[in-house]
């Protein structure tokens, strides 16, 4: 397969115009309604941690509910307490901020080593598919590092590719901060997988010894001082705080690879993780594996280059004895370019035929489910007891027509949607249809569906009725969540009882006013030791739908008298 130079074809105007639309859909899909959904999953202990260090002054040694949490590196809550300064408001949009720059830079990069290597229309193709990817937008629009960390693999190998004849020690130097700083993140991965992607070019035709040089080495050792630089302060400074933020990172990186504690699953469990997470373009990234497949005496250098990329970092994840399907996001820019370079490339024509055409008919499909869903809510109603909010009800649909609209307007007029998007005609509406889908769910159906979390609730209505009491008189029975103690915004810890002995001491205690939280599951634990009078009533009780999980709901009690 060879690939065309499009770029040559292109006129400045034209891609100037593509490139304006691309990044102005980018800052919409990715920040549109980012702050509007409650804290969900883990995003809770990036947001109470950065919270307790804003109430400690203490930015070195990261804290959940007085307790040291050190699980993390560092720059994931930086990043996200230099956004609660800049906006004056520590909160959802502030805590999920850092991720949505790190998917714009994570893109730029992107885009940039598909013009780099191919072309121009390689790189914006690929920045079209991997925006509109749903491991993407999914975790760009979450308050974790995960994305940080795609990033910085991303930014270091894009580095490489445009000083990769450098020799100086500048151009090591960055390429090591980028690495390191990333780490800071999310872990050594960021420092590992930069360099298992440029593997096969230092390899081929012995180009890693032209690198064995002073200026690399001593770029590395400082860029590696930097690395430890936060670790060592944390330790001379931590005055009695119980963890170590370097024991942790050799016990979350390099110990869960080859001994993990946790997170085990199946050796294959990528080989659907993968498909799922490049979602909705799995037919075309299937399709560009075979192409790759079929071609390989015949690719480029250059392309050569990124399907021994993609294997490696494939194998590097798999090989590890931890693995959780989201651990494998940093290879989705290569799979995007990967997908780019097959539909922009000359030849397996049949092949890129049967793969559009798939590709058409799960978005007309999908679109079609859209439009017909007011049909088929009472149906899963029925089932399953859901009820759609009504902005659902209204998106649907909505989001179902437009996508048809684009596909018949591709069909009608596909030059200008070559010009807004900046792809090749048997492309454009496609990546016009991803946006309106998978951008559409996440800006508009996904916040929707906020309207049935009740965790957030929750806590803000159990806030009210803490008013007056101090942290002394709250008690969580056997655990207590982060996002419950960042919307409880208390000053200080509350108390965790880990036994029914403890409940009876704690309720006992210097007989005042008392609030005893505790997820549903532990409710029989509890009854023999709560006074008889309010076993059977709970005080205040989170909200629970037919369709979910009634275990992990929380119900609180306020028992005893007022104090004096």
């Amino acid at each position: 397969m060879i690939i065309m130079n499009n770029s040559e074809t292109e006129p400045s105007a034209g891609r100037r115009a593509a490139n304006v639309v691309f990044w102005a859909v980018a800052l919409f899909i990715l920040f549109w309604a980012l702050g509007e959904r409650s804290l969900w999953g883990s995003e809770g202990r990036w947001a109470e941690v950065t919270r307790e260090m804003f109430l400690t002054k203490d930015f070195f040694h990261p804290r959940i509910n007085g307790e040291p949490y050190f699980d993390k590196p560092l720059l994931g809550y930086w990043f996200i307490a230099l956004v609660s300064g800049l906006t004056g408001n520590l909160n959802e949009w502030s805590v999920r901020a850092p991720s949505a720059v790190s998917g714009l830079l994570g893109l730029w990069a992107t885009v940039y080593l598909g013009r780099k290597l191919w072309s121009d229309r390689v790189g914006r193709t690929a920045g079209w598919i991997l925006l509109t990817t749903y491991g993407i937008l999914f975790w760009a629009r979450l308050g974790e590092a995960d994305m940080a960390n795609l990033a910085a693999i991303t930014l270091a190998v894009a580095w490489y590719w445009s000083r990769r004849d450098s020799e100086n020690f500048f151009a090591y130097l960055v390429f090591y901060l980028i690495c390191f700083i990333g780490a800071h993140t999310k872990g050594l991965t960021a420092v590992v997988v930069p360099f298992v992607a440029v593997f096969p070019d230092l390899v081929r035709e012995r180009r890693w010894r032209s690198h064995l040089n002073p200026a690399n080495f001593l770029a590395l050792i400082l860029g590696g001082v930097i690395y430890l630089a936060p670790f060592a302060y944390a330790a001379i400074t931590r005055e009695g705080y119980q963890s170590s933020g370097l024991a942790l990172v050799l016990q979350e990186n390099i110990q869960r690879f080859f001994s993990p504690l946790d997170h085990v699953e199946p050796f294959y469990i990528y080989l659907y993780c993968l498909p799922e997470l490049f979602l909705p373009w799995t037919p075309l990234l299937l399709a560009a594996f075979l192409g790759v497949f079929f071609s390989w005496k015949h690719l480029d250098r250059n392309t050569r280059w990124l399907a021994e990329t993609v294997i490696l970092i494939f194998l590097f994840f798999t090989a590890s004895g931890s693995r959780r399907g989201y651990y494998i996001l940093p290879i989705l820019p290569f799979c995007a370019l990967l997908t780019s370079w097959f539909l922009m490339a000359e030849g397996k024509e049949r092949l890129k035929r049967i793969a559009i055409g798939i590709q058409i008919t799960v978005f007309a499909l999908v679109a079609l489910a859209g439009v017909l869903s007011p049909a088929i809510w009472p149906v899963v109603q029925g089932r399953v007891g859901f009820v759609p909010p009504r902005d659902l009800m209204v998106a649907a649909p909505t989001l179902g027509l437009l996508a048809l609209v684009v596909l018949a307007l591709w069909r009608i007029r596909p030059g200008l949607w070559v010009n807004l998007t900046g792809t090749n005609q048997r492309t454009a509406g496609l990546v016009g249809v991803g946006a309106v889908l998978v951008g559409g769910f996440f800006c508009w159906q996904h916040v929707s569906l906020d309207a049935y979390r009740t965790e957030e609730p929750f806590a803000r209505e159990l806030k009210n009725h803490l008013t007056g009491m101090t942290p002394n008189d709250i008690g969580f029975y056997r655990k207590v969540g982060a996002n419950i103690l960042f919307y409880l915004d208390l000053p200080k810890p509350v108390r965790v009882l880990p036994d029914p002995g403890s409940v009876q001491k704690f309720l006992a205690f210097n007989m005042g006013i008392k609030v005893l939280v505790s997820q549903r599951r532990y409710i029989d634990d509890l009854v023999p030791v709560l006074p008889k009078q309010i076993r059977e009533r709970p005080s205040l009780s989170e909200k629970s739908y037919p369709w979910g999980k009634t275990s992990q709901k929380h119900v609180a009690w306020k028992t005893g008298a007022e104090k004096g």
